[in-house]
This record gives C-alpha cells, sequence and structure tokens, in this order.
C-alpha cells in the first residue's frame, strides 16, 4: 500500500517536472519572440542618433538584424536543450567538435568574413542597382551574414552567398555616363549625320535637364554630346557614332532610352537610315543561279 502511495507521488513530481519545463520553453519562446522584434526598435533607434548615409544605415541596419537573429536563435536553442539534457558535456566538447565542422564548414566562414568585407570597403550597400559578377543585375533588398539577395527588375530575387562575390558593378555611385552609339550605312553623309546628332543632343538636353549631373551653379558637368565615330566597320553595316554624357545614378536608363528615341524619329523625319542588315540578291546571268551577298 505505501509502495503503491509513493510510486503514484513519484509519478506526480515527474509530471509536475515535465509540466515545469514545458513552461519554462514556452517562456523561451515567448521571450524570443520579443526579443526579435525588440531589436527592430533598438536598431532602428540607434541609426535615428547617427549621421550616417541613408543607404549606409539601411546596410548596416541589414547586417546587425541578420546577426541578432543568429545569435538570439542559438541562444534560445541552448536554453530549451538545458530543460532536457545536460548542454556542459556539448559546451566543453564544443572545442573538438567545432574543429570537426571547421572543415565543412569553411564556405559558411567564407561568407561570413566576405560579408563583412562587402561593408567595410564600401562595395554596395542596400538599395543600390549593382550587377553581380556580370551575371545578376538587380537592387541590394539586404545584406547578411551570409547571403546577400539582389531582386531583379522583372521581380525575381536571387539569393547569392557572399564568398561567391567576385565583381561588383554598382550604378548608384555620385555620378554615371550614359553611352549610346548607333550605326548609320556608308551611303549617308556624315556631315548630315553629325548635324541630325548634335540636334538630337540639344532637343535631350532641354527636355530632360534634370536628369544630368550638374554644378552648384546648375550647370550641365558633361551635357549630351557627339563623341564621334568609334567604328567605321561595324558588323560591315557602316560607321559608328557614339553619344555620351553624365547622368545622375537613377537617370542613367532614362537618358539612354530617350536619345536612342529621339535619335530614331530624327533620322525618319530627316530621311537618314539607320544600318541594319540586309540582304542583296545579285543576277549572275540568264543560266546561273542567283547569288546571295549579305551586308
Amino acid at each position: 500500500m505505501i509502495r503503491e502511495k509513493l510510486l503514484n507521488l513519484l509519478d506526480q513530481v515527474q509530471w509536475i517536472s515535465v509540466i515545469e519545463k514545458i513552461i519554462v520553453v514556452l517562456v523561451i519562446i515567448f521571450i524570443s519572440c520579443v526579443l526579435m522584434k525588440l531589436r527592430v526598435k533598438v536598431i532602428d533607434r540607434i541609426f535615428e542618433v547617427t549621421k550616417l548615409d541613408e543607404r549606409k544605415e539601411r546596410s548596416l541596419a541589414s547586417l546587425l538584424m541578420s546577426l541578432t537573429r543568429y545569435v538570439i536563435y542559438i541562444i534560445a536553442i541552448l536554453l530549451i536543450l538545458k530543460q532536457f539534457v545536460d548542454i556542459t558535456p556539448i559546451i566543453a566538447g564544443a572545442g573538438m567538435a567545432g574543429l570537426a565542422i571547421g572543415f565543412g564548414a569553411q564556405s559558411l566562414v567564407k561568407d561570413v568574413i566576405t560579408g563583412f568585407f562587402v561593408m567595410f570597403e564600401d562595395q554596395f550597400h542596400v538599395g543600390d542597382f549593382v550587377q553581380i559578377n556580370g551575371e545578376v543585375t538587380g537592387t541590394v533588398e539586404e545584406i547578411g551574414l551570409r547571403m546577400t539577395t539582389i531582386r531583379e527588375w522583372s521581380g525575381k530575387k536571387f539569393y547569392i552567398p557572399n564568398s561567391e562575390i567576385r565583381t561588383v558593378r554598382n550604378y548608384n555611385r555620385r555620378e554615371l555616363r550614359a553611352i549610346v552609339s548607333v550605326t548609320f550605312p556608308y551611303e549617308e553623309d556624315p556631315a548630315k549625320i553629325r548635324e541630325l546628332l548634335e540636334d538630337v543632343c540639344r532637343q535631350v538636353e532641354h527636355d530632360f535637364r534634370d536628369e544630368f549631373l550638374q554644378d552648384s551653379r546648375g550647370n550641365l558637368i558633361e551635357p549630351p554630346q557627339v563623341y564621334g565615330v568609334t567604328d567605321i566597320n561595324e558588323n560591315e553595316k557602316g560607321g559608328e557614332f557614339t553619344i555620351i554624357a553624365k547622368t545622375k545614378p537613377e537617370s542613367l536608363w532614362t537618358v539612354e532610352k530617350m536619345l536612342r528615341e529621339y535619335i530614331w524619329r530624327s533620322s525618319y523625319q530627316r530621311g537618314i537610315k539607320i544600318a541594319y542588315p540586309r540582304r542583296v540578291y545579285q543576277q549572275l546571268g540568264d543560266e546561273k543561279p542567283v547569288q546571295e551577298v549579305s551586308s
């Protein structure tokens, strides 16, 4: 009788212990969720006090968000494990385990180190329009400890491990140069072509003046201008003229689009042809086949 009471008492104690552990786990999860939300307000508050560049603030905030997320997750997992197992041997053996895991986690370490170098070398920030490795082009949405996320203009999102970032082309620095080339056939008069392109430069400068880079007095640093003939045998189609201009970073594609459109429109209005691939069929004789000549 006494034995049964003792067993029942032990069962009750065990159940109470399990319930207490479950409650502690729930409290740890709750506190972790609160900290995850609180860190956002704290980081935002920190950057309200600082006087950093807006893009640099967003980049550092993104990195801190990633770092604090990992820290909170790791601490929460260790505290939860502590409720069910003794984590002292785990911590004591972390040195050997870390050495063993280190060989398999070399890419992870490289990702983290490269992420810090990207930030401190000021290669790009959140919000910059960049091209990574000559392949992925888009806007930087997040810089994390392991990965950088790029959103293409089409909406596709790319997750690039930091260690795989080899070359960066940043379109959001102080100035950019619009470069537009157009090829005209050899039959057209170069003098008339230059006159046409000069008129196009003045029209685009007048219609889109605010898109170009200006000095402190409001003068254009490098207005649209005909750079000259940059190729005289472009794919055997004719001579290539190039127009250049310095623009604001966000205006590069607008200026280049409008230059192309104005060139096309003015060429059509003046009857000047733009070069394009053509096929000329030449009759060699009455009994000989037609010879095809490409140009």
